[in-house]
């Protein structure tokens, strides 16, 4: 070692190989030291505990690898085992501590039936800046098994199917905080949850069974009960099967007709904002009747067959069981279901395929009362956020911003929606549920990020420290996005919507104000 202006370097004949501030030596030895620290949680492993003054992580489907800034990484385990089938089980984790700590712990959501450990950066509705970026000590876990991401096997071991529902996410946050404030020798100052799809799910689960665990959470296109939407994605698939006859891609809609019906609900909706912008924001406003769009002896062009448009109003409208009840919400009316570019893909261009479940190409019959008793029976329904008292959550002081991609394909955004409207009622009312909640409907997106035409690019993670911290509840959130480059748009709370003016560049946030 040599030192050279505050700088320790390895160096060798011919070059330096690598060199460290003496504030990351530190570093690097408290992290490495967390390896060998006896930590009060019961079978609790440190496999590995590194200093990074760099890394980077690998390139993805979803995009070219992130630099990181230095951080401690840490990996563990708790509860090693060997369960059912003989297969090895473990709530394995992973921490990344920065080395600009803020003070603030944040749990990163899964995604679907996880069984990975996802890199901890906190990245998901944090704008252009991951969490890790802004000093936020990041967790994320496999919530208790390995496999790919629809792989339920791990079902048919008790402790890894209850850890999956519900217990892996709180055991984790309580082995993980105390590594925390071991590492910075200070105490955690507040406390996050952000997922999307499960991980929006488990946020729910968070403020409904375990209240004080989070200060703040953000749960986005959440899978609140994935039986009966899954039960819904059938009835939309049945609804149209019955009446469509496929194109060569498999879908009952064509392209052609789909661009019909799109630019059907654009004429009856898009204006309602008072902006024609190919996005419809004003969601509570849209009436759009199919039947408008219908083939007759005085309309033979630009329309569908009439059954077609009764097949989508009834596909659309939800599922309802043999005495007419409805059992899941219907779909709102959006802009992207002929998206054919998104991860999912819209809701009538082959994105309303249940991941789970037996394939629905060919589906032309539902047992809607047998469906409805297989969602909720206990055994498939325990690990459902569904509940609505919330009271010691907002004792606490908890806050939990909701958002919904409108285009959503898999979880419909009206479920969240009646589930919002629902936890209200029984919360003080639609007034009173400001002041700890609050949901946002993101026109054109599909399931939690993507679409065709859509402004999927926010940063909901500030405006929910600012509302923990400072009491600045986020009155709008201003969106952008990849496929409307030079557009901004606020998202309102619901039921408000981004209006408007008047006058002024309609590509610019400003120029529009939040109205009901």
């Amino acid at each position: 070692m040599i030192k050279l202006n505050k700088l320790f370097c390895i160096t060798t004949l011919l070059s330096t190989i690598a060199c460290w501030s003496s504030s990351a030596l530190a570093n690097s030895s408290s992290c490495a030291a967390l390896k060998t620290t006896k930590f009060a949680t019961p079978n609790l492993i440190i496999d590995s505990a590194e200093f990074f003054t760099n890394r980077k992580t690998p390139n993805s489907q979803f995009g070219l690898g992130q630099e990181l800034p230095p951080h401690c990484r840490v990996t563990g385990e708790i509860d090693k085992r060997v369960g059912a089938n003989e297969k090895n089980y473990g709530l394995k984790f992973q921490i990344n501590l920065p080395e600009n700590w803020s003070g603030r712990y944040l749990f990163q959501g899964g995604g679907g039936l996880n069984g990975s450990v996802g890199e901890a950066l906190g990245n998901n509705a944090s704008g252009d800046k991951s969490a890790l970026e802004r000093g936020f000590a990041v967790v994320s876990t496999d919530s208790g098994h390995q496999g790919e991401i629809f792989d339920g096997s791990f079902m048919a071991d008790q402790e890894a199917a209850l850890n999956f529902f519900f217990l892996g996410n709180m055991r984790v946050t309580l082995a993980t905080k105390p590594i925390v404030e071991t590492y910075y020798k200070k105490d955690i100052k507040k406390s996050y949850f952000v997922g999307c799809s499960t991980g929006g799910r488990e946020g729910m689960i968070m403020s409904q069974r375990y209240p004080y665990l989070f200060d703040g959470i953000i749960s986005g296109a959440p899978a609140i009960r994935t039986g009966l939407s899954n039960l819904g994605l059938r009835w939309l698939n049945v609804q149209m099967n019955q009446v469509a006859k496929k194109d060569q891609a498999g879908l009952p809609l064509p392209t052609e007709e789909l661009k019909i019906v799109v630019d059907g609900i654009l004429q009856a909706c898009d204006n309602l904002d008072g902006a024609n912008d190919g996005l419809i924001f004003n969601v509570k406003g849209c009436h759009f009747d199919p039947m408008s769009i219908a083939c007759s002896k005085k309309n033979t062009s630009n329309c569908i067959a009439p059954e077609k448009a009764q097949a989508l109003i009834k596909a659309v409208s939800g599922t309802k069981n043999s005495r007419g009840q409805q059992v899941y919400p219907g779909y709102a009316y959006d802009t992207g279901w002929d998206d054919n570019m998104g991860w999912t893909r819209g809701l009538l261009a082959g994105g309303a395929t249940p991941p789970v479940g037996p394939p629905v190409a060919q589906m032309k019959s539902l047992d809607v009362d047998q469906g409805f008793i297989d969602a909720t029976n206990l055994n498939n329904s325990i690990g459902d956020a569904t509940s609505y008292n919330l009271s010691s959550f907002i004792a606490h002081g908890g806050k939990h911003i909701f958002y919904h991609g409108v285009s959503d394909p898999w979880f419909s955004a009206l479920d969240t929606l009646e589930y919002y409207q629902t936890m209200a009622s029984q919360n003080g009312g639609s007034e009173n549920v400001q002041n700890f909640s609050r949901l946002f409907l993101v026109p054109g997106m599909g399931h939690c990020a993507g679409g065709v035409q859509t402004l999927d690019n926010f940063d909901m993670l500030t405006a929910l420290v600012n509302w923990v911290e400072n009491q600045q509840a986020p009155d709008q959130v201003i969106a952008t996005g990849k496929t409307m480059p030079g557009v901004s748009r606020p998202l309102c709370p619901y039921p408000l919507h981004p209006q408007y003016k008047g006058s002024g560049d309609i590509n610019d946030a400003t120029n529009f104000s939040c109205q009901e």
